[in-house]
């Protein structure tokens, strides 16, 4: 998933709620809606590693990697946060 910072939690939130509390996220500083194309380029370059990842590394690597991050999920030890309506 790609997002700008200013949503990663909300995103990790809503695909915890789809039971993938452990989808790789590539964020990129807030906001990009102005950015010229050189300066978009810059910040898609410094996500692809990130993307790379997400599509490739085995899902215990992923599970791993992104243990951390499900904590801010709330409420504490529930990796599913809410039931979407």
């Amino acid at each position: 998933m790609v997002v700008t910072d200013t949503f990663s939690l909300f995103a990790r939130r809503m695909s915890s709620t789809q039971n993938f509390p452990y989808v790789v996220i590539a964020e990129t500083p807030n906001p990009i809606r102005q950015l010229e194309k050189d300066a978009l380029r810059v910040r898609a370059d410094a996500m692809i590693q990130t993307v790379i990842d997400g599509l490739t590394l085995p899902p215990m690597e992923i599970e791993k990697r992104t243990a951390h991050l499900v904590k801010q999920i709330n409420p504490a030890g529930v990796a599913r946060s809410s039931v979407p309506v």
